[in-house]
């Protein structure tokens, strides 16, 4: 993922994830249609859906994203 560059940079992380959530969505849509005609590679497909998810709810959580205001730490960026 290339840096951030210049001083907009919630626009900038904005566009980033919309990006990536775009490729996100197309490769996982091409990996669970292949799995579906290839039942042997459903539980790999499975398996990275469950990895993906639960490392979105580790960086929620590092993050503090549903922490309540009170709650909100700083804390060192997720690992991945």
């Amino acid at each position: 993922m290339p840096p951030l560059t210049t001083s907009a940079l919630s626009t900038e992380v904005l566009e980033s994830a919309l990006l990536s959530l775009d490729q996100i969505s197309t490769r996982i849509t091409v990996l669970a249609l292949n799995a579906s005609r290839n039942p042997e590679q459903s539980v790999r497909v499975r398996m990275l859906l469950e990895d993906l998810l639960a490392d979105i709810q580790d960086c929620e959580e590092q993050l503090g994203t549903y922490a309540s205001l009170g709650a909100l730490v700083l804390s060192p960026p997720c690992s991945r």
